[in-house]
């Protein structure tokens, strides 16, 4: 190495002057306090409050008569009495026959058709057939089709979608309901 070759060091820098007001730096920080954002904490609600509930907040109109304002929600339930509460809207009776009487659709026809050929009534086999039974439906779900299947209660996949459509009274797809609107006229 050669020390002759080496260049002399580089002069000092000049001290900065002193800052004025209103410099670029004071502008800096007029900048963020200008756009800096505002934060609002939000009140947590208290421990009362979490507890106990305001009674005009539940929709219930029997339950809201009942509530009572110095016990909790879970003191408040445990103290109601559904019978007594809604004895006029409960049946008088229980009825026999189920409001939806279960149907087999076609996606479900030829395999309950199969099993119900390969294995009679013997539903538990039915059941761990999983070459025939492709969607692996329980015991009961497979005497619940092959019951439906022995009455003859099939419905096509239009049927159902038109029923669904059907009981849909909010958003009607067809028809002149469809062009009502939300508040009925």
């Amino acid at each position: 190495k050669l020390r002759h070759c080496r260049q002399p060091a580089p002069a000092p820098c000049p001290p900065r002057p002193p800052r004025r007001p209103g410099s670029a730096a004071m502008a800096r920080t007029l900048r963020k306090a200008r756009n800096r954002k505002v934060v609002s904490r939000k009140v947590k609600p208290s421990r009362s409050q979490l507890k106990h509930t305001n009674p005009r907040l539940i929709r219930d109109e029997a339950l809201r008569a009942r509530f009572d304002i110095k016990k909790t929600m879970k003191q408040n339930l445990e103290a109601t009495n559904v019978k007594e509460m809604y004895y006029d809207k409960l049946p008088d009776k229980i009825p026999e026959k189920p409001a939806h009487i279960p149907k087999v659709n076609e996606d479900e026809l030829p395999i309950i058709k199969q099993l119900v050929k390969k294995h009679g009534d013997d539903y538990e086999a039915m059941h761990w057939d999983v070459k025939i039974n492709i969607f692996q439906w329980t015991t009961a779900a497979c005497k619940k089709r092959a019951l439906a299947f022995n009455r003859g209660d099939v419905r096509s996949e239009a049927a159902e979608i038109l029923s669904g459509h059907g009981m849909d009274l909010r958003k009607p797809l067809f028809g002149a309901a469809k062009k009502r609107n939300v508040f009925g006229h």
